[in-house]
């Protein structure tokens, strides 16, 4: 019995070129997505970016056990970080509106260092590659805007992960 591999290898081709377009974020950050502070502020993502700069975005939410080890770890680290490099760094919620007092409150509660966002109408879940879908997530972009590092999830030790992609980075 003969059969043709090529359209096999052409179809294979196509996906994984396909897999690996959708791993890049639909646009260079900042992006255009609408923001709150904690106290309810109002802001466009564009706001955020400082040129030249490596960003962090970090996804979470209220609800998210492995989100709150993240943030102690970034939050014990992140004061010394600062000293060493210039970069910007940003958790941003994408809890429900019901959730919302929450932010605050943890915000408030836990003192993080890094400046805390939500993303009231989620966004980034439709300019993000996996559109956000297992938290936390961390994006690490370059000065340019690009994506430069991702990972889904939390272990303790993450946190050196990322502070050795900002210092590559900056």
């Amino acid at each position: 019995m003969k059969f043709c591999i090529l359209p096999i290898l052409l179809i294979s081709s196509i996906a994984i070129a396909q897999a690996q377009q959708s791993e890049q974020p639909t646009a260079p950050f900042p992006f255009n997505a609408t923001l709150f502070t904690p106290d309810s502020v109002k802001l466009n993502s564009n706001d955020l970016l400082q040129k030249g700069k490596p960003t962090v975005l970090a996804f979470w939410l209220t609800t998210c056990i492995p989100c709150m080890g993240e943030f102690a770890a970034y939050s014990e680290k992140y004061p010394g970080w600062k000293k060493q490099a210039d970069f910007q760094f940003y958790g941003i919620s994408i809890d429900f509106p019901y959730n919302f007092h929450n932010i605050s409150k943890l915000y408030k509660e836990k003192a993080w260092p890094f400046p805390v966002y939500w993303d009231k109408d989620r966004t980034f879940r439709a300019i993000l590659p996996g559109g956000l879908n297992g938290l936390p997530q961390v994006f690490i972009f370059d000065k340019n805007g690009q994506l430069a590092w991702h990972h889904k999830g939390f272990t303790p030790g993450l946190e050196d992960e990322v502070w050795a992609k900002i210092q590559e980075l900056k």
